[in-house]
């Protein structure tokens, strides 16, 4: 019985530290919100936008929202 208890925490700690590794994998490639559609369109064909008012967002880690994207805070 004893043996089962501690296979069980064993399991338990593997467990938790596998999905805290894969959480930490994880990196965002964009602000939170929606993307523009000028900068989803570069996106798609592997380049970044190049519009002025979307690179300079893009300095600032946010989404362009004068070309309609959003950002949540």
């Amino acid at each position: 019985m004893k043996f089962v208890k501690v296979l069980a925490a064993v399991a338990f700690a593997v467990a938790l530290t596998a999905s805290l590794a894969v959480a930490a994998d994880k990196k965002a490639e964009h602000p939170p919100g929606k993307v523009a559609g000028c900068c989803a369109k570069a996106a798609k064909d592997g380049k970044t936008c190049d519009h002025p008012c979307c690179v300079e967002a893009a300095k600032n880690k946010k989404n362009c929202e004068k070309c309609k994207g959003t950002n949540e805070e």
